[in-house]
């Protein structure tokens, strides 16, 4: 209470909840749904090994293991690795990249060769020549470059044996 002596409290005149009583109810499972399932889930990205930030710039050789995620600034050179690169929205990339999977959000120049997969997603500004067995262009994605899909052979559906024409033949009677 303040001097006035009116009461400020407004939860006073709630009336307080009902205590929880244990039941031994038994559990019910939930039911599966039928959902659809996507044909290519996205990656989950995961935590990063190593972090280019915004406000930095880095020339030269990068060579690393784990995954390397570029949040902002700017690398220009050559990236050599085993695993994953993830360029973000505030990234520019101007390199020669060669990784296990690469993935684009920001700008990328130069060429993006991956021995799994490159992933283009929007908003990125893509230059350059990608070799890769998997690519993936979402909407809205600039992309100008060359594709040459290297090792897609293996994963690809066989093409379709073509049998050589039969002469059609209108019944006699």
């Amino acid at each position: 209470m303040f001097r006035t002596g009116h009461r400020t409290d407004h939860t006073a005149w709630v009336e307080p909840a009902p205590e929880p009583t244990a039941t031994a109810e038994p559990a019910v499972e939930a039911a599966p749904r039928d959902e659809p399932v996507a044909a290519v889930a996205p990656r989950p990205t995961g935590p990063a090994n190593a972090t280019i930030g915004r406000g930095v710039t880095f020339d030269g050789t990068l060579r690393f293991a784990g995954t390397l995620r570029m949040d902002g600034g700017t690398f220009t050179g050559t990236i050599t690795a085993g695993d994953r690169l993830v360029v973000g929205d505030g990234a520019t990339l101007a390199a020669e990249v060669t990784c296990g999977s690469i993935e684009v959000h920001g700008e990328a120049r130069g060429s993006l060769t991956a021995r799994e997969s490159v992933e283009l997603h929007a908003p990125a500004r893509v230059t350059a020549d990608v070799s890769a067995p998997s690519l993936v262009i979402d909407r809205g994605v600039l992309f100008e470059g060359n594709v040459k899909m290297r090792g897609a052979v293996k994963t690809a559906r066989a093409p379709r044996q073509q049998t050589p024409k039969q002469a059609i033949t209108e019944p006699t009677e």
